[in-house]
C-alpha cells in the first residue's frame, strides 16, 4: 500500500457502479446532456429543504465547512487545466468528482474537494444547477435532503453540492447549521491556487486514505504559469522531521526549486515542467 502514492482503497467497483446507478436517476429523465443546462440559482435543483450556499473558490472557504476532526482535504479549479486535472486524478485519493464527475450530474463540475476526518470523507462539488428529479426515500437531516444514490452514498444539492458516505455529510451539514468548523489547519489560509492540498500528519491515523506524516502540517499549492510552459509550485511543511526536511531538499534539488527555512515551517517553491509535476506531487504525497 506504501508503494502506491496517496491512493484510496475505499472504493470497490462494485459500489461506484450501484452509486452511479442512483446518480444517474437524478437527472436522466429530463433530457438533459452533460454540460447543457444553464442557470444559477439554487433553487432550479427543486428540492425541498434547505439548499446549499457557500463560498468556494479556495480550500480556505471549504474548510470553513469541514469538522473539527479533518485530518485532510483538497480543492481543484477543474478548469484550470486539464493537465492538472488528469494529474490531480492520478496522486489524490480515489475521488467520484474526479474520475466519474460526467457521470454523476449533466453539468460540468466546475469545482471541487475533498475533506477527510474520522476515518470518513465527503466531497465537494460546485456545479450549476439543475433540476433533480428522484424518486423514493429522502433522509431530512438539519432542514437539508440527503438524497440516496446507493445504500453507501447519498447526495445534498446546493452550491456546493455534497457527496459521499451518511454519516460523512451529516457531519458536514453540522458545521454549515451552525457546528463548530476545524481550527487545526494553518497554512492554506490567505493562499490562493487551482490545486490545494493540506494534511495535518499527526493526525494520518484518523484517515480514511494512506497518508504521509512526519511534520505538523503539509500545504500543496500549484496553479499554471500564466503565458509561461510550466506549473507555480509551492511545498509548506510546518515543524517537520529531519527525514521529512531532506526529502524537500533533495526534491528541489533535483527540479531547480528554491528552498527556504523560517519559523518552523520549510518552504519549497518554483516552476515545475509539466512532465514532472506528478512525480513531485507523487513524492510529497506519499505515505
Amino acid at each position: 500500500m506504501k508503494q502506491k502514492a496517496f491512493v484510496s482503497i475505499f472504493v470497490g467497483l462494485i459500489m461506484v457502479f450501484s452509486a452511479f446507478a442512483g446518480m444517474m436517476l437524478l437527472w436522466g429523465d429530463n433530457g438533459s446532456q452533460p454540460g447543457k443546462v444553464v442557470s444559477t440559482s439554487p433553487e432550479t435543483f427543486g428540492v425541498r429543504g434547505r439548499l446549499i450556499e457557500w463560498n468556494f473558490n479556495s480550500l480556505s472557504d471549504m474548510l470553513e465547512m469541514a469538522p473539527e476532526s479533518a485530518v485532510a482535504a483538497y480543492w481543484l479549479n477543474n478548469t484550470a487545466s486539464q493537465n492538472l486535472t488528469d494529474v490531480a486524478r492520478a496522486v489524490l485519493p480515489q475521488s467520484f468528482g474526479l474520475n466519474y464527475g460526467d457521470k454523476l450530474y449533466p453539468n460540468n463540475i466546475e469545482r471541487l474537494g475533498a475533506i477527510y476526518f474520522n476515518n470518513t470523507w465527503s466531497e465537494f462539488h460546485w456545479i450549476e444547477p439543475f433540476p433533480v428529479n428522484y424518486e423514493g426515500l429522502v433522509i431530512p437531516y438539519e432542514g437539508f435532503m440527503m438524497i440516496p444514490s446507493s445504500s453507501d452514498y447519498s447526495s445534498v444539492m446546493g452550491k456546493p453540492a455534497l457527496f459521499g458516505p451518511e454519516d460523512g455529510l451529516k457531519s458536514v451539514l453540522d458545521v454549515i447549521s451552525g457546528g463548530l468548523p476545524t481550527n487545526k489547519f494553518s497554512l492554506p489560509y490567505e493562499e490562493q491556487a487551482d490545486l490545494q492540498v493540506d494534511i495535518l500528519g499527526a493526525s494520518v491515523e484518523d484517515s480514511a486514505v494512506p497518508l504521509p506524516s512526519g511534520f505538523k502540517e503539509l500545504y500543496l499549492a500549484v496553479s499554471p504559469n500564466n503565458g509561461a510552459e510550466g506549473y507555480s509550485f509551492n511545498a509548506k511543511y510546518l515543524n517537520p522531521d529531519s527525514s521529512v526536511a531532506q526529502k524537500a531538499k533533495s526534491i528541489a534539488d533535483q527540479h531547480n526549486l528554491s528552498l527556504s527555512s523560517s519559523d518552523g515551517i520549510v518552504d519549497v517553491s518554483g516552476t515545475v515542467r509539466a512532465g514532472n509535476l506528478k512525480d513531485v506531487l507523487t513524492t510529497f504525497l506519499k505515505p
